[in-house]
């Protein structure tokens, strides 16, 4: 560190920049209503280091600014002190080391792009925050499906790393950044929240946090980053991760917790964003799956738990549900079931307590969990000894879902007690309760086994985990949908996007209330044409009005949806027969594990389709006047934008094209293998901001190679897409960098129509 890079981090502590001066050897600075008056000098040894010297005492000028101005010390005091557990609640919650895969980085040496296995998921996250990668930011996705581990680890390992550098072990901090899904959130507020509220820590700016992490000595770790995309606008998230890249200006490593990594994304739109966010600067991206718990694991936390015979627990489970049901592979129902299955006195009763109805199997897990807090725990006294429910199970599950439907109506994911208050009024009211019972309802629901307390927020609840409150909400939905009030639903539906568990709860509901299904489908697409544009609720009347239709039995005419706004993935492991879409949008969507059978799409645009080379999954489908933007063949890694290639792919999945703008191919058709060659090598820019020979020659194989370095290389070359940069490593190699903006390639590979000219005139224009 030399003397002009010690005045910039120091200054990014002040108040002003004019609090701080440099000059002549001293240094006199204001921080935080504290005058430090301190020497600075170089070493006498042969590397000159930086000193700072106060009270007579010498300290290297990296350590004096990260103990004494950022207090490191005590940011790792409360990091331990904030994931700490109690006794009880370690004792019931232990933690179990997930196992995982991470991606290798293309700063790397690899002769494969094959993902690592990994035993030790938090040791492999805190390697890379120990291993900063020299002139470029490393970015590090954590990734999951929801409840499988993504916070748990997180915090286990800002913990571990926390107590290593209080042992002088590790020169770096991990720090939990909470996004919590907030919409519209800038990620200096998400930092400043976490280290002030959170942390109880209010010694940083942003810009001082911005350069402790460009020293290596602060690892971020933005947890709910998927949320915050799903919520807010995609592109506005992705640009935020991307300013955020461009002030570490090449330098620096972060974590994101999300449900995939954004490179795991086919279209280069989502991607281009980010990209052409970064700008100039170096930036390289891997990935961290954690992997779903195996029977190991499940028994590991069951002794911990001191459970006896958990392979028991395990055997009865799979034998009813598989091995790969949620109930054993997620964390978080795994402590629930271990809490369920120790009030069984028999491993029948615990299989009878499960049901044997795999699609509904969360209402009958949480409906356990209720039956068992109504009857041992809600009781009140009525004479003497005897005791009473204070609500029945159904009047438990209506109240727990009416506090649900107010955080998400109230767009929060916790309630204060005084608004919970009100709730059991309301509830109680409604049902005649008296006095006394509403009073032990209002002390008892505070302490509910599913609910939480809130300790940021101060005295609030929350669901104990969102799994919870998504299917409490689709409980709140169900209801609505039974009633079919259309004022009270068209509300509902149009607060903000729904979960995908919230949409399928709901629809379990109603097959337990053997609700008329065709009533509740006519009901949305009423709601939907009431609709201008694209809306939250147009988008959820779509998303619930094509699961509601796939449980609806077909008699007579086929089913007619017209007019909807698709979400992502809404025909992936959807079962649908004799259906009419009509003049409808279908955002990017998978047709995987899907049966699709007479289906007719008459003037519908679907943003990409995703299909397997092998299946023939639009048996009997008939598109007419459609608009395919593009099309995916997943086995094959192969995507095209050419009308002509994209309809003859469908037809080989079954498909037929009717119309005056029938998309019928007239023949075979072949595809530009440099476009084809191009389009595998942009991903590499996925993953790297700038790209070795060695990298480009794994990546397209063998067989690509010599097409890319003597037919595309030089012609990208001369049109300035790429340009080579300087290598600085040793031997004999080249580096190459994207000069033209990602979204500028992602239009021009739209109209290339499969021809590698094309595309050079689309950027060209």
């Amino acid at each position: 560190m030399d003397a002009s890079e010690f005045k910039r981090v120091l200054t990014a502590f002040a108040d002003v920049p004019s609090d701080v001066d440099v000059r002549l050897g001293k240094v006199v600075a204001q921080i935080r209503d504290e005058v430090l008056d301190v020497d600075i000098a170089y070493s006498k040894t042969p590397d000159q280091q930086l000193l700072v010297i106060e009270n007579e005492q010498q300290y290297p000028a990296r350590v004096w600014l990260l103990n004494r101005v950022a207090r490191l010390p005590q940011l790792a005091d409360r990091l331990i002190a904030s994931t700490a557990l109690t006794a009880e609640v370690a004792a019931r919650s232990p933690f179990v080391t997930p196992s995982g895969s991470i991606s290798q980085n293309l700063s790397e040496t690899s002769d494969s792009f094959a993902d690592v296995q990994v035993s030790n998921a938090v040791e492999a996250l805190l390697e890379r925050a120990n291993s900063p990668f020299p002139g470029a930011t490393s970015v590090l996705y954590v990734t999951s499906d929801a409840g499988e581990g993504k916070t748990t680890v997180i915090g286990h390992a800002a913990r571990l790393q926390a107590q290593r550098f209080k042992e002088k072990k590790v020169g770096s901090l991990v720090v939990p950044i909470p996004l919590s899904g907030r919409a519209f959130l800038n990620f200096d507020d998400a930092v400043i929240a976490a280290l002030v509220n959170k942390l109880r820590f209010n010694y940083l700016y942003f810009d001082a946090f911005i350069e402790l992490v460009r020293m290596g000595a602060v690892v971020p770790a933005f947890d709910g980053y998927e949320e915050m995309l799903v919520e807010g606008s995609k592109g506005e998230a992705i640009s935020a991760l991307g300013n955020l890249v461009q002030a570490l200006n090449s330098s620096g490593t972060i974590f994101i917790a999300a449900r995939r990594a954004f490179f795991d994304y086919l279209s280069f739109k989502t991607q281009a964003r980010l990209l052409d966010a970064i700008g100039d600067r170096s930036a390289s991206f891997s990935r961290l799956e954690i992997s779903r718990w195996n029977k190991e694991q499940f028994c590991e936390y069951g002794k911990l738990r001191k459970v006896e015979q958990p392979e028991d627990i395990y055997q009865t489970v799979s034998a009813r549900l598989g091995t790969d049901h949620p109930l054993l592979t997620r964390a978080v129902l795994v402590r629930r079931l271990y809490d369920v299955a120790g009030g069984c006195k028999a491993q029948s009763e615990l299989a009878a307590m499960l049901g044997s109805n795999a699609h509904d199997y969360f209402y009958t897990f949480v409906d356990a969990i209720v039956k068992r807090e109504a009857s041992e725990k809600w009781l009140a006294n009525v004479t003497g000894e005897v005791m009473e429910p204070l609500l029945s199970i159904d009047e438990h599950h209506e109240l727990l879902a009416q506090i649900a439907q107010e955080m998400w109506q109230s767009s929060v994911n916790s309630l204060r007690y005084d608004v919970l208050d009100v709730i059991v009024d309301i509830f109680t009211d409604g049902r005649g309760k008296s006095a006394t019972i509403n009073r032990q309802i209002k002390e008892r629901i505070k302490q509910h086994s599913l609910l939480a307390s809130e300790t940021t927020k101060g005295l609030a609840v929350s669901f104990d985990h969102e799994d919870f409150q998504n299917f409490y909400l689709g409980e709140a939905l169900g209801r609505l949908l039974a009633k079919m009030v259309r004022s009270d639903l068209q509300t509902f539906i149009s607060a903000n996007l729904l979960a995908t568990a919230t949409i399928e709860q709901s629809v379990q509901y109603l097959k337990r209330c053997h609700a008329d299904m065709s009533a509740v489908a006519t009901a949305l697409m009423t709601i939907n044409s009431s609709e201008t544009g694209f809306s939250f609720c147009k988008e959820n009347c779509s998303a619930l009005a094509i699961r509601v239709a796939e449980c609806t039995p077909n008699f007579g005419e086929p089913l007619l949806l017209q007019a909807m706004f698709f979400p992502v993935d809404v025909l992936a492991g959807r079962h649908l027969r004799k259906m009419v879409f009509e003049r409808c949008h279908f955002q990017p969507t998978s047709t995987s594990k899907s049966t699709l059978a007479e289906l007719e799409f008459n003037y519908c645009e679907f943003e990409r389709i995703e299909i397997d080379n092998a299946e023939r999954v639009f048996e009997g489908c008939m598109f007419s006047n459609c608009t395919i933007d593009s099309l995916v063949l997943n086995n094959e890694d192969d995507y095209s934008f050419n009308p002509v290639q994209i309809a003859e792919w469908l037809e080989g999945a079954g498909a037929s094209f009717g119309g005056s703008a029938a998309m019928a191919a007239s023949g075979a058709t072949q595809k530009d293998e440099r476009l084809k060659v191009l389009e595998r090598f942009l991903r590499v820019f996925l993953r790297s901001t700038q790209v070795d020979e060695e990298i480009i020659r794994l990546r397209l194989g063998n067989a690509a190679t010599p097409r890319f370095f003597d037919e595309v290389l030089p012609v990208l070359l001369d049109n300035g897409v790429l340009e080579e940069v300087p290598w600085k490593g040793r031997g004999i190699q080249r580096r190459y960098k994207l000069m033209r903006q990602m979204s500028d390639i992602s239009d021009a590979l739209e109209v290339a129509h499969g021809s590698f000219d094309n595309f050079l005139s689309g950027l060209r224009r």
